[in-house]
Order: C-alpha cells, then sequence, then structure tokens
C-alpha cells in the first residue's frame, strides 16, 4: 500500500468506526482504505446514501 499522510488515515478510521463500515459492509479498515485510495470506495457510500 502506498503511504498515506497519518492526519488522513485518522481521519479514515474515524469515518470507518462513525459509519460502521465493518459491519454494515463486511470489509476490514486496510481494504477500506485501499479502496478509498483507489477511488472505489465512492461505490459503497454512494449505495447507503438516503
Amino acid at each position: 500500500m502506498m503511504k498515506i499522510n497519518d492526519e488522513l488515515l485518522e481521519k479514515l478510521g474515524v469515518y470507518f468506526v462513525y459509519h460502521d463500515i465493518y459491519n454494515r459492509y463486511g470489509i476490514p479498515f486496510e481494504t477500506f482504505v485501499e479502496r478509498w485510495v483507489r477511488g472505489i470506495i465512492d461505490l459503497y457510500i454512494n449505495s447507503e446514501k438516503t
């Protein structure tokens, strides 16, 4: 995985926990970060907007 800014990683962690990503989507934090970096996490986030 590419090096990611510590502050950004912290914010992604807060988002991951707040939105209960693991339980809602079944993906671990490392996968969430990899997908975010690659720009495909949007598929998951937008699918849950109400």
